[in-house]
């Protein structure tokens, strides 16, 4: 039933065969990267750190992608996601979109938690959210990381956005 109502959703808010809202009961599937009835979502507008990068605090290393997954999966996990589709899908058929959870931007928060930065390649709208949480030092600004396009850049790691 629940399958049956979200497919009428998507169908409703189609145009040209291509959602221009995805809702429903999100679950992450990385730092960055959101999955809706089988339907990735990448988070527009924001980077986080990739699964082998490290990070310090406090002199040591610690597990900040872990950590970067759990605060997104604690934040998905507070209700229903609408998101809405921003260009094209890419070749693996992953989106981008801006996302809500009960009225409040997805995307935003995950920065002003301190676990993402604002792309700014992409949009300036959640500049303002890093620079709160890294006067914080919240999230991966209690430590030093390497940004994630930085880090994608040396290792030789091309993520494609659509």
């Amino acid at each position: 039933m629940m399958r049956a109502a979200l497919a009428l959703a998507l169908a409703l808010t189609s145009t040209g065969g291509m959602a221009s809202e995805i809702a429903g009961k999100a679950t992450v599937f990385d730092s960055t990267t959101i999955e809706i009835d089988g339907q990735r979502i990448m988070l527009f507008g924001i980077d986080s750190i990739m699964r082998k990068q490290s990070c310090m605090a406090n002199g040591k290393v610690w597990p900040c992608w872990e950590a970067a997954v759990r605060d997104l999966q604690t934040l998905v996990s507070q209700g229903a996601a609408t998101c809405e589709v921003v260009g094209e899908s890419d070749p693996y058929g992953r989106v981008l979109g801006r996302c809500k959870i009960n009225g409040t931007s997805l995307n935003e928060q995950y920065v002003r938690d301190g676990y993402a930065l604002a792309r700014r390649s992409e949009t300036t709208d959640y500049v303002a959210a890093e620079a709160e949480a890294k006067g914080k030092k919240i999230g991966l600004w209690q430590g030093q990381f390497m940004a994630p396009s930085e880090f994608r850049m040396k290792a030789g790691i091309f993520v494609e956005r659509p």
